[in-house]
């Protein structure tokens, strides 16, 4: 297992996976809700476009995806509805589904295509990123439990081997900033479909607190990305939580309900 990096750039604090980081041929990001130009319930860095004005999105993009190296008509966002479905981007055209309005459920992106810029939005659910270093290909992956349950992980692993010839171990991944085990507490529902899924070995990832059950989501991931052949130290894990770290940079279904931007992760082979 590898770790995160914390920079501040400028009035933008971002996050970096370290063994992404420390692939040459890549860039990526995570952001916090710091250095964007959103207000209100928005303030400051928010991808979230109900409520929130298209000027102030298209600006956060901008500073974002700057950051990369890349323009606001390089990016290619997932439109996030809690499914395992993964979209393939098999060429780059200006704006091809940057205005929010694409109607197709897209919880994952891969590409291959250098100067695509792929967008994921979490806040406590996690998005994952994949790079393959022999065959330079990419992937960014929304991942609540729901997505987890369905293997979304896997999926994504198994359809960069069909598109790219990605074998797990040229893999470098990253699991984002996330609700940590203490904050996300479930009922028995939850528990029953996670263990129905993968089977008893899932229990090391769970904590039943009274009638209550407080699932480990980054664990679970990481051990499922490592069951399908990825190296353990390839592996980065963020250890922040979005619900109980600090409320300036981060924002938080299960603290704040709806009224709440989201983050963005963004990932791009470099031209």
């Amino acid at each position: 297992m590898s770790l995160f990096i914390a920079e501040d750039l400028g009035d933008m604090a971002v996050r970096w996976a370290a063994p992404i980081l420390e692939s040459p041929g890549v860039q990526h990001l995570y952001t916090t809700r710091q250095g964007g130009v959103s207000r209100g319930e928005f303030e400051s860095l928010n991808f979230r476009h109900t409520g929130d004005s298209p000027e102030n999105i298209r600006e956060n993009c901008v500073r974002a995806a700057a950051l990369l190296g890349c323009d606001y008509e390089d990016i290619v966002r997932t439109r996030q509805e809690h499914t395992d479905f993964i979209d393939v981007v098999r060429g780059w055209a200006p704006g091809m589904r940057i205005g929010f309005d694409n109607k197709q459920p897209s919880d994952g992106l891969v590409t291959n295509v250098p100067g695509v810029c792929l967008m994921g939005f979490y806040a406590d659910c996690q998005l994952l990123m994949f790079y393959d270093r022999r065959n330079h290909a990419i992937g960014c992956v929304h991942s609540g439990w729901r997505g987890t349950a369905q293997a979304i992980g896997e999926k994504t692993i198994a359809l960069m081997k069909k598109e790219y010839g990605t074998n797990p171990e040229d893999l470098v991944c990253a699991i984002g900033p996330s609700i940590c085990q203490d904050c996300f507490e479930t009922d028995r529902d939850v528990y029953d479909l996670l263990m129905a899924r993968f089977g008893k070995e899932a229990e090391q990832f769970c904590q039943v607190r009274g009638d209550k059950f407080h699932w480990d989501t980054k664990g679970l991931n990481f051990w499922r990305l490592t069951q399908a052949g990825v190296p353990a130290e390839q592996v980065a894990v963020s250890e922040e939580c979005t619900c109980c770290g600090e409320e300036k940079l981060w924002w938080s279904h299960r603290r704040q309900g709806t009224h709440r931007g989201v983050h963005a992760g963004l990932i791009a082979l470099e031209r």
